[in-house]
């Protein structure tokens, strides 16, 4: 990415290393830095001090802006005015409450002939003329997304030595909390990440990561969006079209949870014993984020209703079999 050229390069400048160097990976608030980076040299030129009229100039909605969204870009501004105050510098701070609560998604639950249709339209995917092959990745990131239960951007961010396809193992290196984590390939989808391997190593011998793109980068979630927006409007152009519950490549994660929830249940298993595992599985910092996940297999299993309002035990008991 370019440099900073406003008034504030400097404390922009400096954050950036010191996240950096704390290892956090800053991507997205980096992007929102130089865009407000940007909006500062045009619209306040020479300005040293982050004054109020430039961060509530930045605060503002934009057009049709999801809450959510817009906390997202003002989060880093925030960051950056603490920052700078830190250094003895003059900063205003957004006051928290802007721009009101952070609205909860409600993902869409897939149901098994939906994914199936998923898979199957996934599996079909052509080559383009743009390069690249993404007919042999998008069958294997989607895949690894949803039996992993991964973060999409655990998975598009993957390097190749987090995959051990020897071991049969993957890491998750430095994800949400800032915390590593190692899960387990199952034998079918060990055995289609080897096929995977073997065939974009041909193209890309040395490459980074597992996904590369043409250029041997790794791709932006702009990509990963769209190509799971291709690939949903070919398996059920009617759930792509709709607007109160249009899936995102994040509801597979949802899906993986639902599904091993429901197989407990269906096995007779208790899940409120193997919750707390599940919860380790996916990386989540406390179980009461598990317990979201809980609450809308509940909604989609009638067998698990009686549970969803139950607490979880803060201890865990000894493991059980069956997670998978």
């Amino acid at each position: 990415m370019s440099g900073f050229c406003s008034g504030l390069a400097e404390p922009l400048r400096s954050l950036l290393k010191v996240k950096h160097a704390l290892g956090l990976p800053y991507e997205e608030s980096e992007r929102h830095l130089h865009r407000f980076d940007q909006m500062c040299g045009e619209d306040f030129p020479g300005e040293v001090a982050l004054t109020k009229e430039m961060a509530m100039a930045w605060a503002v909605a934009r057009p049709a802006e999801h809450v959510n969204g817009q906390m997202r870009r003002m989060s880093p501004i925030r960051q950056l005015a603490k920052h700078m105050n830190g250094l003895g510098m003059t900063a205003y701070v957004i006051p928290s409450g802007i721009p009101g609560k952070q609205i909860r998604y409600r993902p869409h639950i897939f149901t098994h002939e939906q994914l199936r249709a998923l898979f199957d339209a996934a599996d079909t995917i052509r080559a383009t003329s743009f390069g690249g092959r993404r007919e042999v990745i998008i069958p294997v990131i989607f895949r690894m997304v949803y039996c992993l239960g991964l973060r999409p951007s655990e998975a598009r961010t993957l390097h190749c030595n987090d995959v051990d396809l020897l071991r049969g193992t993957v890491n998750i290196r430095q994800s949400k909390g800032h915390k590593d984590r190692i899960v387990f390939l199952s034998p079918d989808l060990h055995e289609y990440c080897q096929n995977y391997d073997a065939t974009i190593s041909a193209h890309h011998p040395d490459r980074i990561p597992f996904f590369p793109n043409r250029s041997g980068n790794f791709y932006s979630h702009c990509t990963i969006d769209y190509w799971f927006q291709q690939q949903l409007g070919a398996a059920d152009p009617h759930i792509a079209s709709s607007p109160s519950s249009r899936p995102r490549v994040y509801d597979l994660r949802h899906a993986h949870v639902v599904e091993n929830i429901n197989r407990w249940t269906v096995a007779g298993k208790d899940p409120e014993s193997l919750v707390p595992y599940l919860s380790l599985h996916l990386g989540h910092s406390n179980t009461e984020d598990t317990w979201y996940y809980f609450h809308l297999a509940a909604d989609f299993h009638p067998d698990l209703r009686r549970l969803a309002n139950t607490d979880l035990e803060g201890s865990l008991p000894e493991a059980p079999d069956g997670l998978r």
